[in-house]
């Protein structure tokens, strides 16, 4: 018998790759979208993988994309753009347009949309209030879409160039962060998250309200803990530096202005500030049955490390 074929967007990014070997790994083939050919090692990674070259905005490749699969994740999304149009763009039109491409199949497969936790409070940024939209053209579509919508709170691991920059600053001796009195924020390593789309495939009763998930710590982190398990990772012990809002206001401007001269859109941004000054990002979990994280911070910080220092991006 031929393997069941789930769609997958966002498969050559960070999230999506460990997505893609995770469904391998449990005997699924994979179709994924890509708007140009994919890098040699992802296009021979596997023979179980085979791509389909267009993007959110090509109706005939989601329509390719999609045909005879048992199940849809969308995992690719916009975390940077120059306004908030080009986050709607692609969180909120990209996530309509695939979702009701699946819906036009006759039998409409299990669609699993990555979202995020910032879509707990959409009015603090552009991107929240993109990945809320996003939810919502899915919701809307759930009476007759079987559709799973996960929370992941801030993702880490082998892979990601975003969370380098907090192992830099700790390998130099200290660690930044907001001014902000009780904060809390969930984490989770990257396959973890590959680990809750595996359980969401598996569900039998679907839920109808978005799912938030995170590594199983109780009470999230705060900043001093992070700071204590990058400096483990890395055997140093890094002093945290406290910033206030003012500064990150300044230097989120100043990352603004940059990005509208150069049009090269940065993650930091005057509109990002407010999800940083943020004080709960604690995560909910425990209504994701099956999904059991294998990672604590300590662990998934170490083999964070393992992964920059074995490419010469970190000396630990």
């Amino acid at each position: 018998m031929s393997q069941p074929i789930v769609a997958v967007t966002g498969a050559t990014g960070f999230i999506g790759r460990r997505i893609v070997r995770a469904l391998i790994g449990n005997g699924y083939a994979v179709r994924a979208l890509a708007r140009r050919s994919p890098a040699k090692e992802e296009a021979d990674a596997s023979d179980a993988v085979s791509w389909v070259l267009g993007s959110l905005a090509d109706q005939t490749a989601l329509h390719e994309l999609v045909k005879d699969t048992v199940a849809v994740v969308h995992a690719a999304g916009a975390i940077k753009a120059l306004n908030r149009d080009g986050f709607l763009a692609v969180n909120r039109d990209g996530t309509r347009r695939l979702a009701e491409a699946a819906l036009r199949r006759a039998v409409p497969p299990r669609f699993i949309y990555l979202s995020s936790i910032a879509a707990r409070e959409p009015r603090l940024s552009a991107y929240a209030a993109s990945k809320r939209a996003g939810e919502q053209a899915v919701r809307a579509l759930q009476p007759v879409l079987p559709a799973v919508i996960l929370r992941p709170p801030a993702v880490y691991g082998p892979g990601d160039m975003e969370t380098l920059k907090i192992f830099q600053m700790a390998a130099r001796g200290f660690l930044v962060a907001p001014m902000v009195a009780g904060a809390r924020t969930s984490l989770v390593h990257v396959d973890d998250v590959a680990g809750a789309v595996m359980a969401a495939l598996a569900l039998k009763d679907l839920p109808d309200t978005p799912v938030e998930f995170d590594d199983g710590k109780a009470g999230a982190y705060a900043w001093s803990e992070i700071a204590a398990a990058a400096g483990e990772a890395l055997r140093t012990r890094p002093r945290l530096i406290r910033l206030p809002a003012a500064v990150l206001y300044m230097a989120g401007a100043a990352a603004s202005l940059s990005a509208s001269l150069t049009r090269r859109p940065t993650v930091l941004s005057w509109g990002k500030v407010p999800e940083l000054l943020h004080p709960d990002w604690v995560a909910a979990g425990g209504s994701l049955p099956g999904y059991k994280p294998g990672w604590t911070l300590e662990k998934g910080f170490k083999n964070t490390v393992s992964w920059y220092t074995s490419r010469g991006l970190l000396t630990s």
